[in-house]
């Protein structure tokens, strides 16, 4: 990028790469230009449930599987939660799903419990539709996630939370390798769930 100043005149000369855009913003202060690469839109699943509760879904960048465990065995320790399905993106990036029913603030406080990324922690806040989302498909540079295992560190009675069932639905027909923990009467049986298309990386 090339800056000029002459006299009171600046020009700014900036060749585009592949797949960068820009943005412009003007104000009644400041006035300002972004260079960035084009966000891809790729589609997902909401953890907004239909009976207006959020399922606990954690997003992890760079992290060893190890950081991921330790969360996993925290929250069930210490919040009784369900098993867990972790999921690989690519190597060091990882997905956890818990399928129990939480309002949002109980999400939130949930998730000071983990070393998630920070982005997706407050993610909700930059989308109209107000939830967390994490991917089905491809991406650039990350294929559909893989799913690993169930997490299930503290061996305890199934939780008591009220559960999904449709997300546990969702995974079952993306993922057909999943065996479901038993969640005996604890399934809320309703069938509505948001799909999303949202930016990314």
């Amino acid at each position: 990028m090339e800056i000029k100043k002459k006299g009171k005149e600046i020009t700014i000369k900036k060749i585009l790469q592949r797949g960068e855009t820009y943005k412009f913003q003007k104000s009644n202060k400041s006035e300002s230009i972004f260079f960035f690469k084009k966000p891809q839109i790729v589609k997902g699943y909401s953890s907004k449930t239909e009976d207006n509760k959020h399922i606990l879904l954690l997003d992890y960048d760079s992290c060893d599987i190890s950081v991921v465990e330790e969360d996993v065995k925290m929250l069930q320790e210490e919040n009784g939660l369900p098993p867990a399905y972790l999921f690989q993106t690519k190597e060091n990036n990882y997905h956890v799903v818990f399928l129990s029913k939480h309002s949002p603030r109980e999400i939130m406080d949930l998730m000071k419990y983990t070393h998630i990324d920070t982005n997706f922690y407050d993610s909700p806040l930059r989308s109209k539709f107000r939830s967390w989302v994490l991917r089905l498909g491809d991406k650039k540079g990350s294929k559909k996630p893989k799913f690993i295992r169930i997490l299930d560190i503290k061996r305890k009675p199934i939780t008591d939370f009220e559960i999904s069932s449709a997300h546990k639905k969702l995974l079952s027909g993306v993922f057909p390798k999943i065996i479901h923990p038993n969640y005996r009467y604890f399934e809320d049986n309703l069938s509505k769930l948001n799909l999303q298309e949202y930016e990314t990386a």
